[in-house]
């Protein structure tokens, strides 16, 4: 059962409604209008000069690339993720021009289950535009890594959520973050923003490491120079086309071929396909009727899936009694395989530091192996130039690709000694591990600055406490 907290009453008289005039009770908890008179002295947003806007939307026709464009999903607390990106087609820059962002802004997803995350640029990538989805902060008298890293605080966030309006579809709007009273310190800004310097290189230094585990397998099996270049045609006997039961021509397209060319040349025991290897091979889904806003079960869809690395900081949830019956078959160990197999497709993970919990989508699918494949050396090679390929190969549906999992099942993977692929699973292991450990260094550093922030917050107040 979920509790739901009871709200605490405050009588508020019309003359004391705010100035974009809300009324909803919500609005008006005692503990958000003691916040509000906690800040009262302090200059608002809007006295300090600071810009707040909505930039301009424009017909979105993604290509590879172009001008780049900050989606909504790639602001999380405090830092820009970049695993997700979307290019427009330079021909619009003249439509969003205003939507460029500057170092030192701070952007903040304006709608959407998300809605009031806030994260600071500090210059790169760039150039980079701000879609319509976001709100963009841009401040002369306050540091963009402060003024982000306090709106990530607990008080922060309860600030606002208190301007979020609507209830099918938060939002919210530029003129109620202009009223917001900021409280500042002249050391703490130093300290946060030394803190968000250091947390920018640990994440870089992981995604270095990551590239490496990428490279790692794919160098070792001496697939590194393998050709994935596109011909103008390419001519297939029509029995491969009744054998593979498709007929469209992306599926016959030369380099696929080469691959297995490459593949075979490597002299494996055998090349067999990846169902084989399953003890398990299913995917989750999302149980109907039920709100993801609510539940103790963490639940991953295919957008926290990426090559080995699996993102656990999801706000999506689903209740116990759906992961112990509906879902039980895809309830989460260490050493499972994700993969995603809708949208973007193809990304493997292996399932580790498993803190809670977990369950899985229908646009994941869970592969657990039977004992003598390692899963790091199954992961490596779905996730090499060559695995990309096949699994590619046997996706359907151009706009939306979607990896059946009979398709999945028939992916052909090396297989040579069982020593010989666990030394393998085992290297790559290290390599991604690493990569681990610095991304939770940057998630660390960015801990610590909020931290800096929040003191800072509590020792004044007792001071102005002690003062009265």
């Amino acid at each position: 059962m979920v509790r739901r907290a009871k709200l605490s009453v405050a009588a508020i008289k019309a003359s004391e409604l705010e100035g974009y005039r809300r009324i909803d009770a919500e609005h008006y908890q005692p503990r958000y209008l003691e916040m509000a008179r906690r800040f009262e002295e302090l200059k608002s947003l809007a006295e300090t000069g600071t810009l707040i806007f909505h930039p301009a939307e424009v017909k979105r026709v993604y290509g590879e690339e172009g001008l780049q464009l900050l989606l909504a999903q790639n602001i999380r607390a405090n830092r820009l993720d970049f695993s997700h990106v979307g290019f427009l087609t330079c021909e619009v820059e003249p439509e969003i021009r205003q939507n460029k962002l500057k170092a030192g802004d701070v952007v903040m997803t304006r709608s959407g289950a998300n809605v009031g995350d806030a994260a600071f640029y500090d210059g790169s990538p760039a150039p980079i535009y701000a879609s319509a989805d976001c709100l963009v902060i841009r401040s002369q008298a306050i540091p963009g890594a402060y003024l982000s890293t306090f709106l990530n605080t607990d008080l922060g966030r309860a600030l606002v959520r208190r301007g979020i309006y609507g209830a099918a579809q938060p939002h919210i709007a530029p003129d109620y973050l202009r009223s917001l009273r900021i409280p500042r310190d002249e050391r703490t800004e130093q300290i946060v923003e030394q803190k968000l310097k250091q947390a920018k290189v640990k994440a870089e230094e992981s995604e270095v490491l990551y590239a490496r585990a990428q490279a790692l397998l794919t160098a070792e099996l001496g697939l590194d120079r393998l050709d994935l270049s596109e011909g103008l045609y390419s001519v297939r006997r029509a029995s491969e086309a009744l054998q593979a039961e498709r007929i469209d021509a992306e599926h016959f397209r030369p380099k696929y071929y080469r691959v297995m060319d490459a593949l075979e040349a490597l002299k494996p025991k055998a090349l067999v396909p990846l169902g084989s290897l399953a003890s398990t091979l299913t995917n989750g889904h999302t149980p109907l009727h039920h709100s993801l806003d609510v539940g103790e079960i963490l639940f991953l869809t295919a957008e926290h899936v990426f090559d080995f690395r699996i993102n656990f900081d999801s706000d999506k949830r689903i209740l116990v009694e759906h992961h112990e019956t509906e879902l039980a078959r895809t309830q989460l160990r260490e050493g499972d395989v994700l993969i995603t197999i809708k949208g973007r497709v193809g990304n493997a993970a292996v399932v580790e530091h498993l803190f809670t919990p977990t369950n899985i989508n229908q646009d994941v699918a869970l592969l657990r192996l039977k004992p003598g494949y390692h899963p790091y050396y199954i992961a490596g090679f779905l996730n090499s130039a060559a695995g990309k390929a096949l699994t590619e190969q046997v996706c359907t549906g151009q706009i939306n690709p979607f990896l059946g999992l009979g398709n999945l099942s028939q992916v052909l993977i090396p297989i040579f000694e069982e020593a010989r692929m666990t030394e393998l699973g085992q290297e790559l292991q290290q390599k991604v591990e690493q990569a681990y450990q610095a991304r939770q260094g940057a998630k660390r550093l960015l801990a610590e600055a909020r931290t800096e922030v929040e003191r800072m917050i509590e020792e004044a107040q007792t001071c102005q406490v002690s003062k009265t």
